[in-house]
């Protein structure tokens, strides 16, 4: 009798209550939103808000910063194209999750409700400027928020850019990126 109830107890405690594990692409963080692209005599300048979620739309816990990225775009087609890859320019480090941690520590140890404590809004504000632009190239900007590790969080926007100082011409494109992702989000279990 007692091992028929014990078997109970461990089919009943064990019996597919936890859904199989999130690959790590679900924990990185969502697109930048705005991601705003000026030009300027000297070069291409960048301004985004850094995403506060994860890709499941819960709160992240974890950023790295993000990587700017161009990609050359020589000839009709290289927008496309998988051999002309986009290459890193730079890369701006997020500290907002540390802070906003360290904050809710202080906060319990004052007697106070930590989970409601944020990081201040100007840690959540980033800028970059691409001084390499060469006037009359054309060229595809992309910022790509990563976790610790180097795994990629969304991309919603791609800029192209013809680079004409001032009056560069200014396109935005969405991302095929967004596209795959939201249908990755629709089957989690798609992911790799």
């Amino acid at each position: 009798m007692k091992r028929a109830l014990v078997a109970f107890v461990v089919l009943v405690v064990g019996c597919g209550r936890y859904k199989p594990p999130l690959p790590p692409e679900m924990f990185a963080p969502k697109a930048v939103d705005p991601f705003v692209v000026t030009a300027r005599p000297d070069g291409v300048q960048f301004a985004w808000t850094g995403s506060d979620e994860d890709r499941r739309g819960k709160e992240l816990k974890f950023v790295d910063g993000y990587a700017i990225q161009r990609k050359t775009i020589e000839e009709t087609g290289d927008e496309t194209n998988p051999k002309i890859t986009f290459e890193t320019l730079g890369f701006v480090k997020d500290t907002h999750v540390l802070k906003r941690e360290e904050l809710r520590k202080e906060a319990r140890a004052e007697g106070k409700i930590g989970r409601t404590v944020e990081a201040p809004g100007e840690l959540m504000q980033f800028s970059y400027l691409d001084q390499t632009a060469q006037n009359g190239k054309t060229y595809l900007y992309q910022v790509v928020p990563q976790n610790q590790g180097g795994i990629d969080g969304v991309v919603r926007q791609v800029y192209r850019v013809i680079f004409k100082g001032t009056s560069s011409d200014i396109t935005v494109l969405p991302s095929q990126e967004v596209l795959e992702d939201e249908n990755k989000l629709d089957d989690p279990g798609s992911l790799s």
